[in-house]
């Protein structure tokens, strides 16, 4: 295990010397406390950019939303490892462009209905929100737990959304902590089948999807796609959702707020989102 001790970050950090791809996390790492992109992130993102580094988001949003919450980022982030890591798309050049999708990761939605309907017979208090190829909804309670608003109204059944593929299944309960949920889920759904994996979705919910699926998979896929290295590849998160890409990047990279077990596989603590850490991490990164 990779052991983080300092978060200083002044002269232990080197200006690159070869391209690199820095792979950033949203909520909680680059965004601020108000969810907002900073002007010094920005500026520092920039920098990167013409350096000739390539700068990816990686989030537990859907590339869409992504965009919507950081459009300066626009011809200057390359692509989103998004929905974590199960959905990527290039990163549009332009605010008012969509993102394009590259790479779908799911499963049939037929298992995600089974998955609620089995989950609701152990208990009514389990919630969902699920993401289809006909779209995504999501019940009472789920836009609260979220750590950016959530624009759409709630439905009193997520199953109601249909479709033939299932991109991410979340769950929550409504009296329950995330914590016991985490643990209680897999032994429920385990006997319906195997290749399927419990995890925590970045916020205060359970991420029900393929168990090679998740943010580390997802920006593998895209450095195969890219011809890049992993020795190349910088991670910077904060949740449990990131440590497999902050294991599988040749440096990770914790912000100072991140949880412990983040910031103990990662290379280096920086500091916290609420003071410009990443942004003051990525200047350093640039001669």
């Amino acid at each position: 295990m990779r052991i983080a001790t300092s978060t200083s970050i002044g002269t232990e950090v080197s200006p690159l010397t070869a391209p690199h791809l820095i792979a950033l996390d949203l909520d909680g790492t680059l965004l601020d406390g108000d969810g907002l992109l900073t002007a010094r992130a920005l500026k520092a993102i920039r920098a990167l950019r013409d350096a000739g580094h390539r700068v990816v988001i990686a989030t537990g949003r859907p590339p869409d939303i992504a965009v919507r919450a950081t459009q300066p980022l626009a011809g200057l982030a390359s692509h989103i490892v998004g929905g974590n890591g199960t959905i990527i798309a290039t990163f549009p050049a332009h605010p008012t462009e969509p993102p394009e999708l590259i790479h779908v990761s799911g499963f049939e939605y037929s298992v995600a209905a089974n998955f609620v309907t089995v989950l609701r017979e152990q208990s009514s208090g389990f919630a969902f929100a699920l993401a289809t190829d006909a779209g995504f909804v999501h019940e009472r309670g789920f836009a609260e737990l979220m750590p950016a608003a959530v624009h759409d109204d709630p439905v009193d059944d997520v199953l109601s959304i249909g479709g033939t593929t299932a991109f991410k299944l979340l769950v929550f309960h409504n009296e329950r902590p995330l914590d016991s949920i985490l643990n209680e889920i897999p032994l429920i759904i385990n006997h319906l089948g195997t290749g399927f994996a419990v995890r925590h979705m970045g916020a205060e919910a359970a991420e029900i999807g393929p168990a090679d699926s998740d943010k580390g998979a997802g920006l593998h896929w895209l450095c195969d796609h890219l011809g890049v290295n992993a020795s190349d590849v910088i991670a910077v998160g904060d949740e449990q959702n990131d440590l497999s890409m902050i294991k599988w990047a040749g440096r990770g990279v914790a912000v100072a707020n991140a949880d412990a077990r983040v910031r103990n596989a990662a290379d280096k603590v920086i500091g916290s989102n609420l003071d410009d850490g990443v942004a003051r991490f990525l200047e350093l990164l640039v001669d």
